[in-house]
């Protein structure tokens, strides 16, 4: 019994950290969602669609810190005035229909791509 809690204590962390990557999609809408710069965006993706809430992902000044948000914020805005496929790395979360937050430790948590 101990050997196969300490197989499921390895497993599961390494899972998680999995998810942690780049997803690409047309931004459809941006929001704010605080006073304090946080926002929240809604990315046509069919991995966001099935994970994240509504295919929102949050950007959490909180979390991401100012200066990180504010460059996200304007990468978004840029992506949907452009028409251009927009990227952010989100820390995936395992259950469907959750909140998913961009990633506080990527080093660059937005980008655009062609």
């Amino acid at each position: 019994m101990k050997k196969l809690m300490l197989i499921l204590m390895i497993i599961l962390p390494i899972q998680a950290m999995a998810a942690n990557k780049w997803y690409y999609g047309k931004v459809t809408q941006i929001q704010t969602s605080t006073s304090d710069g946080s926002f929240m965006v809604y990315v046509e993706n069919n991995d966001i669609a099935e994970i994240c809430a509504y295919s929102r992902v949050y950007f959490l000044v909180s979390n991401m810190g100012a200066e990180r948000t504010r460059l996200a914020f304007s990468l978004a805005l840029a992506a949907y005035s452009s028409d251009k496929r927009w990227g952010v790395v989100i820390d995936m979360p395992e259950t469907a229909g959750s909140t998913c937050l961009a990633s506080a430790t990527a080093s660059q948590g937005a980008g655009i791509r062609d």
